[in-house]
């Protein structure tokens, strides 16, 4: 009997009283009309499978050309620009993926400078002094980046108190990757970066009319006169409510295009023809950007490249469906890679990557390993910073407002965090717990990453199968038997923006496409999504409510009878919404 009243308690108090939290009028988390049936296209053939998600990025170049003619993009490249000159700081924060996102733009833009220390090496203290004006922060500190933290993203207290733990001051520069705009923590980081009299841009992917109408939130930021907005609505999500698919998209090529832009300028400005030469590429003008993005759009879309993108796919599933494992291998592009496989555990409620000191939760469907280096080195190449996680206080959370089951049950978000997760040359027999037990290595135009013969290890024994994945510009003269290639010709640029574009895309595709077509969603909607905040909360209601064709407030009711229900241990069973259909015997 408490059991009942439990459930239906909760689902009253969620429809009751937290109507911020219902999205289902907000663009980003509904169908997308392009995508409609790609579960039932993909697992029927896959090649059409691959272009049906692809049709929804088909947006994306022209609101990018859109935003590079407005004067808020200039502005944002001349800001960052400003901080270069003046030794200002440049934070670039977001939740999620896009906090994912955050972090890589940031290990790139420092990546960068110390590349060129040794190309230039008379520089090196004007470059170390560029490569540390920059800093990432995502909701829930670094340990989130393997592994989502629950509820944070619900509370704009949380997103402020990062930002001031970051230590800025009036006249540096926030970039503010928002999403849809629709997370409580990233619209209080915009806010804070305001108070604190930062230059602060605010990037967000839904229509600003419907986001005030609805979010109070959002009308907060959208109040602040000194905030400077840029609208980057390219559509609906290609899997309804995934953001780690078009947004991040968007986001990376539009972000990434203003620090490129930035960087050129203050090279042209303080280097010598001859040492122009010597750091060997440069920015593109802001249209070739997004002329760029529609040819690797199109490139992926049809030919060598979509056959080749049709294979892996196809490798990703088979293995999932016959209960194997997936590790891939990567140096320069590992935190790419990374960042996509993690993502898939919220969006498929899949078991997230194990630390090395547990032996009883479920193992990672895929991972991700840097042959070369040992994890603790991994990390700083992943990273280029210092890994920061949140060191906060039970009465740091009281402060801030938090619900009692994080104030009684703070999660472990530490520093120290990231240690326990084994990126690097270490073996992990996890990995060859499971058969089909496959390891993939990525080669990235032609850079192909050979394992350190340092190693203590040979971390590739015992895998059943070994296969090259490759991508780019690719080798003309080698003959490889059990290699997946996917041919794809971009430009160079300072930050390598288009190829990190291309990873991205190849790895979301391939992700998505191989959850679908073993039937992890449903038409193009996250049947197996893992509610780890009110947000996901609200769209699992709604795809009950979508699929079960029943009203919200009894879809509610039925989610957390399932949500409440279940053995907190067998939280990787199965998504609640998988369960909560089959208990109300809907055919999906």
């Amino acid at each position: 009997m408490s059991h009942s009243i439990d459930y239906r308690a909760a689902a009253l108090n969620f429809c009751r009283n937290e109507s911020q939290f219902h999205l289902g009028v907000i663009p980003t988390e509904q169908s997308n009309p392009l995508t409609r049936g790609l579960s039932q296209t993909i697992q029927r053939d896959t090649a059409e499978g691959v272009k049906t998600l692809l049709k929804a990025d088909c947006l994306i170049s022209g609101v990018a050309s859109g935003c590079f003619k407005s004067d808020a993009f200039k502005n944002m490249v001349g800001d960052i620009r400003r901080a270069m000159e003046e030794g200002r700081r440049i934070l670039i924060s977001s939740v999620g993926a896009s906090g994912r996102l955050a972090l890589q733009l940031d290990s790139t833009w420092r990546r960068f400078w110390t590349e060129q220390i040794s190309k230039l090496p008379l520089r090196a203290a004007e470059f170390i002094k560029l490569r540390e004006l920059s800093d990432s922060l995502m909701t829930g500190g670094d340990r989130s980046v393997v592994r989502s933290v629950e509820n944070f993203e619900d509370y704009m207290t949380f997103g402020a108190r990062q930002v001031r733990d970051a230590g800025v001051k009036a006249g540096d520069v926030a970039l503010i990757l928002s999403e849809c705009g629709l997370s409580a923590s990233v619209n209080g980081s915009a806010i804070e970066a305001d108070n604190l009299g930062l230059s602060t841009y605010y990037l967000y992917c839904n229509p600003k009319e419907i986001l005030c109408e609805h979010l109070e939130r959002c009308r907060k930021v959208f109040e602040r006169e000194r905030i400077v907005k840029l609208p980057l609505y390219v559509g609906n999500m290609a899997v309804a409510g995934s953001t780690r698919m078009q947004v991040t998209t968007v986001e990376l090529l539009v972000a990434g295009a203003a620090q490129e832009l930035a960087i050129q300028s203050w090279l042209d400005d303080h280097l010598s023809a001859d040492e122009r030469a010597v750091v060997g590429v440069s920015a593109l003008e802001p249209q070739t950007y997004a002329d760029a993005f529609t040819s690797l759009l199109d490139q992926l879309s049809s030919g060598s490249a979509l056959e080749g993108l049709s294979k892996i796919l196809d490798y990703e599933s088979d293995t999932y469906s016959s209960n194997g494992l997936i590790t891939y291998l990567a140096h320069d592009y590992l935190q790419d890679i990374t960042t996509d496989t993690t993502e898939r555990q919220p969006t498929f409620t899949l078991p997230p990557f194990r630390k090395s000191n547990d032996t009883e939760s479920p193992v990672s469907w895929a991972y991700a390993k840097d042959p070369t280096v040992p994890s603790s080195v991994a990390w700083q190449h992943i990273l280029h910073r210092p890994v920061k996680g949140l060191d906060w206080t039970r009465e740091d959370y009281i402060a801030m407002g938090a619900a009692r089951s994080i104030v009684d049950n703070p999660p472990s978000v530490g520093s120290g965090e990231l240690d326990y997760y084994r990126v690097g040359w270490e073996r992990d027999d996890s990995r060859v717990s499971r058969h089909p037990s496959r390891l993939v290595w990525v080669d990235i135009n032609s850079s192909a990453t050979m394992p350190s013969p340092n190693a203590p290890i040979d971390l590739t024994d015992g895998f059943d199968d070994q296969i090259r994945l490759r991508l780019g510009t690719l080798s003309s003269s080698e003959d490889c038997n059990k290699c997946i290639d996917i041919p794809v010709s971009l430009p160079r640029t300072l930050l390598d923006l288009p190829t990190h574009l291309m990873v991205k895309m190849v790895f979301n595709t391939m992700s998505t496409g191989a959850m679908a077509k073993i039937g992890r969603v449903w038409s193009n909607w996250m049947i197996q999504v893992l509610p780890t905040n009110k947000k996901l909360i609200d769209r699992s209601t709604r795809v009950i409510a979508e699929l079960a064709d029943i009203p919200y407030e009894q879809a509610c009711e039925e989610f957390y009878k399932s949500y409440l229900g279940r053995n907190p241990g067998e939280t990787y069973r199965e998504s609640y919404v998988v369960e909560t259909l089959r208990r109300l015997g809907v055919e999906y």
